[in-house]
């Protein structure tokens, strides 16, 4: 039996360098949209509160007339909530937006152009299903975390007992975090085109895709295994490219610092090749990692094509590639081909 795992790794190599981006504002929205796509997000904090933290002296004797009345305790303990909660408002925002993305971005790998706010507005009501489905599956790891190091410590333990807890969970807490992780990459991978050519939410999504999840079990296992150890060496790449940067970068960056160091003086001379360096390695590591969540894509995609034709949403670009592969000029595709609304 092929392995269609196997068999989609050059095709998605070969689609991924030929509808690569065009333009610079073509290449800048890529960029941009898969920092929020390829799961960027903001992790929520995984222990208890700091123990012996006070609270106001809202009571009794007020002290020494010099003495501020100000327990400090509390005062992180306000902070702390505050920076929490602004976390999980950012957290929030980005899991929203991210899950809206999803939609043209899918667009755009089948057609090589999308409506961006046309596309959001068509399916903001499946883009905020995906993204409660995301923030319970997020919140799920959290939760049993939270309720394993409660049940040994209590509620009124220390930061650091907690943390010993956590710890000693650890396996738990490993088999929790693999099991969220397949379910929120499979649906990115699978379910997402589902919802779309299905016209169905993340949970009809699912049900869906699960008919031809259980009867393709291997090819799905090899998947898993082939695209978690891609992405591992993917990710390397793109850091290993962005540290290539750092050559030109600094050639460049230290001309362009000389000439603003004599002509504004060594501040600004320093200021200047510090700013083209940073941003060189910025524009290659994005353009890397926009290129690596491209081919991550269309090799989910292919694989769920070749498993099943009812759900192939790249159908024309797969079947381009399988025929240039081949030799040939491939099938034309059909009028009857799943097309990736607005």
């Amino acid at each position: 039996m092929a392995l269609h795992a196997i068999d989609a790794l050059g095709d998605a190599i070969t689609a991924t360098k030929e509808y690569r981006p065009t333009g610079p504002a073509e290449w800048l929205w890529l960029a941009l949209v898969t920092l929020l796509v390829g799961g960027v997000g903001i992790s929520l904090p995984n222990g208890g509160s700091p123990g012996g933290v006070g609270t106001l002296n809202d009571a009794g004797d007020p002290g020494p007339a010099d003495a501020p009345d100000v327990d400090p305790g509390a005062v992180f303990a306000e902070a702390l909530v505050a920076v929490v909660a602004i976390v999980i408002v950012l957290w929030l925002g980005v899991t929203v937006l991210g899950a809206a993305l999803e939609f043209p971005f899918l667009a755009w790998l089948r057609d090589g152009e999308a409506d961006t706010a046309a596309t959001v507005r068509a399916h903001l009501g499946q883009a905020l299903g995906l993204a409660a489905f995301r923030v319970v599956a997020g919140l799920a790891g959290f939760a049993v975390t939270l309720a394993l190091v409660i049940s040994t410590v209590g509620t009124d333990g220390r930061l650091l007992e907690y943390a010993a807890a956590a710890a000693e969970f650890g396996p738990v807490l490993a088999l929790v975090g693999l099991v969220t992780g397949v379910v929120t990459a499979f649906t990115t991978a699978f379910v997402i085109p589902t919802m779309l050519l299905e016209d169905v939410g993340v949970l009809g999504g699912w049900r869906r895709f699960w008919a031809t999840l259980s009867d393709a079990p291997k090819q799905f296992l090899a998947y898993a295994v082939v695209v978690a150890v891609v992405a591992y060496v993917g990710v390397i790449l793109v850091g290993l490219l962005a540290l290539l940067a750092l050559i030109p970068g600094l050639l460049v960056g230290g001309l362009l610092g000389v000439v603003a160091g004599v002509a504004a003086g060594a501040v600004a001379g320093i200021v200047v090749g510090a700013a083209v360096v940073a941003l060189s390695v910025v524009i290659v590591g994005l353009a890397a990692y926009a290129l690596l969540q491209v081919f991550l894509r269309y090799y989910a995609l292919f694989v769920l094509g070749r498993i099943d034709g009812e759900l192939d949403l790249a159908t024309r670009r797969r079947r381009t590639i399988e025929g240039d592969s081949a030799g040939g000029d491939g099938p034309a595709a059909g009028p009857n081909d799943p097309q990736v609304g607005p």
